[in-house]
């Protein structure tokens, strides 16, 4: 499994949780305006289903702009000739990013020692 699959899973299982949260898996049922996840009412409650799904909304847009922040790291080490960054230990914007993001499962079962920040 690779670090971008660990944390997309992550995030779906994030997202089932909410959804069934608001189908009324929770709290006594649907409320008022809860199934609107676009809902741009600035909600103080981390565990509100509509705040989550928004949350799981940027985690996968941080995952797009890692990937592409590793592109260009890459380009630019293209550039300057500078040579796979594989051997050297330093890791790429992207891929630091990413391990961030992971950091808040270390206790998962499927997460991999290699992917701490």
């Amino acid at each position: 499994m690779t670090l971008t699959a660990f944390l997309l899973e992550r995030i779906a299982e994030s997202e089932a949780a909410a959804r069934r949260q608001l189908q009324g898996g929770g709290h006594g049922g649907l409320r008022h305006g809860a199934d609107r996840t676009d809902d741009a009412v600035y909600r103080r409650d981390p565990a509100d289903p509509v705040r989550v799904l928004a949350e799981c909304r940027v985690r996968r847009e941080l995952i797009v702009l890692a990937d592409e922040a590793t592109g260009l790291d890459e380009t630019v080490d293209m550039e300057r000739e500078a040579g796979s960054r594989h051997d050297s230990g330093v890791h790429y914007v992207g891929d630091r990013i990413l391990r961030a993001m992971a950091s808040l499962y270390e206790g998962h079962p499927d997460f991999r020692p290699t992917w701490r920040a």
